[in-house]
């Protein structure tokens, strides 16, 4: 249900980019890119301490 409402939470945010032209696909790009980064630095997050828990139960 949460990923829902942020789809449509960015669907909403992207139709008010629109009107903007270059800047509003400059701020659309950042937000998606920082998304990104962010997914992947969780992902690392997760994966190191998931590494970590494997070294001490061994």
């Amino acid at each position: 249900m949460f990923l829902l409402f942020l789809i449509v939470t960015a669907s909403i945010i992207g139709f008010f980019l629109i009107p903007l032209h270059v800047f509003g696909l400059v701020i659309g790009f950042g937000i998606i890119t920082g998304c990104l980064v962010r997914g992947l630095y969780l992902l690392h997050e997760i994966n190191s301490k998931l590494d970590k828990q494997n070294r001490e139960g061994q």
